[in-house]
Order: structure tokens, then sequence, then C-alpha cells
């Protein structure tokens, strides 16, 4: 009697155990556990220390994913904001691929169990991972799409004559200040990669994206669609005037700061620049005659959309 006792106390716990196998955590057993705002109620004692401790661990991991993907949100947010004109593309598409894996890892450890060893395993595993996410993703895109939205700080706007796609002397000058400012952030980058000493920025390969937008006023004779058409071709010219000197400027430097480059360059005709004070529609306005310039420098890896 006392082994058919036994055996049928043995097949109870074991149908208890694949039950809760099959359940995602939603309110936590143990009193040593805090889960979404919810403590749970069951004292810990010697005999269900170990399934305590993985609950924990399971609970714990779930709210740092919850941060990271709030993370994730706040930094889309901030580039949302950003006039898609002025925007790096590449931020979105990177944003997007640690976006759904941190979902994916969120869901994978809702459906885990934290009352088997295979359970905590599979959380250690996910934990490491995320943790990696954070350091060599999250944490360092902040930084990016930081820099993309402050566009002033290492952006310049470069001024036209009437009429002219030629770079001045002052064009020249304040494209080599550009790129001192590329050269210092990545000294910045530099000292931040020397503080997170890991493997995947080990080779300290730099990229820098850059986006130039050249407009033109709305000056000229013609008739309105002609002088559309002709001023859209003069901004295309100054914004590759500008790129021009760019890619010049900077296939000097890129072997000595291990920089890899891609220049954008668009003409939006009389289109009103971002951030331009002036809505003249009309005759000569030199706050337009420009080509404007918004840039983000970082660790290469984080620049790839892979």
């Amino acid at each position: 009697m006392k082994k058919i006792l036994t055996i049928l106390i043995y097949c109870c716990t074991l149908i208890l155990v694949m039950s809760c196998a099959q359940e995602s955590l939603k309110n936590p057993i143990y009193n040593t556990t805090v889960f979404r705002g919810q403590r749970g109620e069951k004292e810990v004692t010697s005999f269900n220390k170990n399934r305590a401790e993985r609950e924990k661990l399971l609970a714990e991991t779930i709210e740092k994913a919850d941060e990271a993907k709030r993370k994730l949100e706040e930094q889309q947010a901030t580039l949302n904001s950003i006039d898609s004109t002025e925007r790096i593309g590449d931020l979105d598409g990177k944003l997007k691929i640690i976006f759904n894996r941190t979902q994916q890892i969120i869901d994978e450890l809702n459906k885990t169990s934290p009352y088997t060893s295979a359970g905590q395993e599979k959380t250690l595993k996910l934990a490491a991972e995320l943790n990696d996410l954070m350091h060599n993703y999250i944490n360092p895109l902040a930084k990016l799409v930081e820099a993309n939205k402050e566009v002033v700080r290492l952006g310049s706007d470069i001024n036209f004559s009437t009429g002219s796609a030629t770079l001045s002397k002052e064009g020249k000058k304040k494209i080599s200040q550009l790129v001192t400012n590329i050269t210092n952030e990545i000294e910045k980058w530099k000292t931040y990669l020397n503080h997170h000493n890991e493997n995947i920025f080990s080779n300290s390969e730099f990229k820098t994206i850059i986006l130039i937008n050249g407009y033109a006023d709305m000056q000229g004779s013609m008739d309105e669609a002609t002088r559309q058409k002709n001023n859209l071709e003069l901004s295309e010219k100054r914004a590759k005037a500008v790129a021009d000197e760019l890619n010049l400027q900077l296939t000097a430097i890129k072997e000595k700061y291990k920089l890899t480059f891609e220049i954008q360059s668009k003409g939006r005709g009389e289109e009103l620049p971002e951030n331009n004070a002036s809505s003249s529609k009309k005759g000569e306005n030199s706050t337009r005659r420009i080509s404007s310039i918004s840039l983000v420098v970082g660790p290469k890896v984080l620049l790839l959309n892979e």
C-alpha cells in the first residue's frame, strides 16, 4: 500500500511539473520573485529553493527584455521625429532587425518553464543573448540615433552664390570642418569602445553615412515650369559639388581612421529646406541657396543591416 501511495504521489508531481512547463510565467509563486508588479506568496524553503531561483531568473530576464524593447521603441520614436530628408534610413533598418529579435526573445521566454532544468538552460542562453544585444547594439544605437537627431552638431549648410553650383573657399573650409568633426566623433567612439570590451567591436572599423540635400531659391524670369526644372537641376549640381568635395577629403583620411563612408546626395529644387525660418515664396532668398548635410558616425557593425 505504501509503495502504491508513493507511486501515485510521484505521478501527480510529474503531471504538475509537465503542466507548469506548458504555461508561460504570469504570476510568481515564490515570494523572492516580483514579476510585472506582482509578488509571489509561497515561502522559499530548502526543498523548493532551486525552483524558486529558476523562477526568479526567468522573471528577471523577461523584465530586462521588456526594458530593451522599450528602449528600442523610444529610439524609433526619436528617429520618426526627424524630417525624412535628414533621417539616416540605415538606422531604421538596424532598429527593426534588433527590435524583431528582442520581441522573439520575449516570446520564447514567455513559453519557457522556469521549473525544469531544460527551461533554466534555455533562460540562461536567452539572457546571454539579450545581454549581448543591450551592450553591442541597443545602447550604442542610442548614441547614433541621438547624433542623427542633433544634425546641427555635426552637419553644416554650404551656401552658394545666385545661380552657381561652384563651391567657394568658405564652402570647402566648412567641409574641412565637417571632416574634422567626423574624426573627432571617431575618437569619442574609440573611448566608448575601450570601456565596452566586446568581441563585436574588436576590429574598431568605423563608418559614416552622409545625406546631402541641394536646394535653390525661386529666381528665374522664364515660365514657372521651366524655372522649376532649371532650379531642380541647379540643386542637384550643388548637392553633387558638396558630395565630390567630401569624397575627396574623406578618401584622404579613410586609411588612417579605418573609415568607410557612404554619401547620398539629392537635389530638392525649390523645396523649403528643413528648419529654414523663411517661408518666402518668390524672389531672392540666400537662406535657400544651400546644400544641407546630416550624418552619423559609428562602428561599422552598427550600420550594417544584417
